[in-house]
């Protein structure tokens, strides 16, 4: 943990924005809901993009992008029945009811890239996920296990034993 406030990411507010408007968007209703989502994830998007030199970021920032597709294609995320079941959020003989206030919504016919919706059950997590929340994901935790790490080249290892060629005090990342 000691390390990662020595790491600057570009652009932060756009990412309180962003959360700020994921926010405001489970309280708004009808389309005020859908354009502050849609505004949630454009605004994540541009502060994933200003840091895509961090390394992991690019992947936070494709799965990001492909929730915001399938998001602004259908007025919110589709989620499949199926996928509901699966993951043991409905049991066997009840009816789907989600909240209007949501992002999500039951998949319809009329959904566009309902393979990028939320299809993906997570049992264990009764949870229902899509493909580009597994990306993101998998770019969050790249991004976090990048950001714990020291610099290349910045600090240097304690000193230890001579004969131990991991303790030698050179600079982490130096060849030698």
């Amino acid at each position: 943990m000691e390390h990662l406030g020595s790491r600057t990411l570009r652009l932060g507010p756009l990412l309180l924005g962003g959360l700020a408007a994921q926010l405001l968007s489970s309280q708004a209703a009808g389309g005020r809901s859908t354009v502050l989502l849609v505004a949630s994830y454009t605004l994540l998007l541009a502060f994933a993009a200003a840091n895509v030199v961090v390394v992991g970021m690019w992947l936070v920032a494709g799965g990001i992008a492909l929730n915001l597709a399938v998001i602004a294609a259908n007025g919110g995320m589709p989620v499949r029945e199926s996928a509901l079941r699966a993951a043991g959020v409905l049991e066997p003989g009840t009816t789907v009811a989600l909240d209007s206030a949501s992002k999500h919504h039951l998949e319809r016919p009329s959904d566009r890239l309902v393979v990028l919706g939320d299809i993906i059950p997570a049992k264990p997590l009764r949870e229902v996920v899509s493909f580009g929340d597994v990306v993101m994901a998998v770019g969050v935790a790249d991004v976090v296990a990048h950001l714990l790490r020291p610099r290349a080249g910045g600090r240097t290892r304690p000193q230890g034993d001579p004969d131990d060629d991991r303790c030698r005090g050179e600079s982490v990342g130096a060849s030698g």
